[in-house]
């Protein structure tokens, strides 16, 4: 399978996606990019790094890692709704009729609200067919039911019935989606942390949700996929198997027909030892060891970057510098996550 490498910054990249809208001029280090697009034209300013292409016929997923440069200045929020209005209006203008309908999925512990401005991002860019699952934080207690059950304990738990609630959320945004489209077809998810092996499973319950079978293709950020390894000291299954049973019974993207992207972050790097001086790093460590079985893995602050990809033929894996995991506690500078405009900016084009 083909693999992009992004490391040196002394050329420019032109993704293939964009070959036919996007020319570049190099001046003082900096490459502008020119992008053309219907009754519209955008200049984006960024540094984009060399593309060096292998191949490699053993491996059957697709990796690239991109870096941002750069800084954005912070703004007031009455300034971004301002850009925001103005952004929507240059690219709302061209029409949506080839958009996909795309509906975001919650991850655990996170609420409908929390991804409003990304619903925003998405729809200044042309996906005005957007919903996001009605999740409340409350609702996550529904999981609890599982505790009931002898295979809770045993670590041995099935997905359903336990996490049937959420499939209905998800059921009905892809209604609400479809709705809001122009071409009514098929639908994207952009599944943040749980919602992506939540969403294996929707794929697997075609029979109980009629609406299963018109994804195509989904997106995942920063979702832990992968069985967390149980040989290893200290590491207790917080999903308490439900991962293991997703992983060995669920059907492979491409065996689905659907295309998969997985985003993983690399916000910060665990340790394995405390100390004083890198303590949060070690905080972080102890929380990647319980989802990877290593405290010195990269991630995104929760999901690590070798639990978020899928190692399985037909599977896009990219990972982004210096993403934060979640929309809560997340800024434009510091610790941006995978919906940040200048994060987005990076993979919209996947949708």
């Amino acid at each position: 399978m083909e693999q992009q490498h992004f490391s040196s910054e002394k050329d420019y990249l032109l993704v293939p996606h964009y070959k036919k809208h996007i020319t570049a001029r190099a001046r003082n280090n900096t490459y502008y990019l020119f992008a053309k697009m219907p009754h519209q034209s955008l200049i984006a300013t960024m540094r984009i790094a060399s593309s060096q292409k292998t191949s490699s016929s053993s491996s059957s997923s697709s990796s690239s890692s991109l870096k941002t440069t750069g800084k954005i200045s912070s703004l007031s929020s009455s300034s971004r709704r301002r850009r925001r209005r103005k952004t929507s209006a240059l690219f709302t203008s061209a029409s949506s009729n080839d958009k996909p309908a795309v509906v975001i999925l919650p991850g655990l512990g996170n609420a409908t609200e929390d991804y409003e401005e990304f619903k925003e991002e998405l729809s200044s860019r042309g996906y005005v067919a957007t919903s996001i699952a009605q999740v409340a934080r409350p609702d996550w207690l529904r999981n609890a039911a599982g505790i009931v059950k002898p295979s809770y304990w045993l670590g041995t738990l099935e997905p359903r019935p336990t996490v049937d609630w959420y499939l209905e959320r998800i059921n009905d945004a892809i209604d609400e989606a479809r709705n809001a489209s122009e071409n009514n077809g098929e639908v994207v998810l952009l599944a943040h942390s749980a919602g992506g092996w939540l969403s294996r499973v929707y794929l697997e319950s075609k029979e109980d949700f009629a609406n299963a079978k018109l994804v195509s293709k989904i997106i995942s950020l920063g979702s832990p996929l992968n069985a967390v390894p149980l040989d290893v000291p200290g590491v207790v299954d917080q999903t308490r198997g439900i991962l293991t049973y997703v992983e060995a019974n669920c059907l492979s993207p491409k065996a689905l027909g659907i295309e998969w992207i997985c985003l993983a972050g690399t916000y910060k790097t665990g340790v394995k030892e405390f100390s004083r001086e890198r303590f949060s790093d070690f905080i972080v460590g102890q929380g990647y060891k319980q989802v990877c079985g290593a405290a010195d893995a990269s991630g995104d602050g929760i999901t690590p970057v070798e639990s978020a990809q899928l190692q399985l033929e037909g599977v896009e894996n990219i990972v982004l510098d210096g993403v934060f995991h979640t929309p809560v506690g997340s800024n434009n500078e510091e610790r941006p996550w995978y919906g940040t405009k200048k994060i987005l900016d990076l993979w919209v084009s996947k949708i």
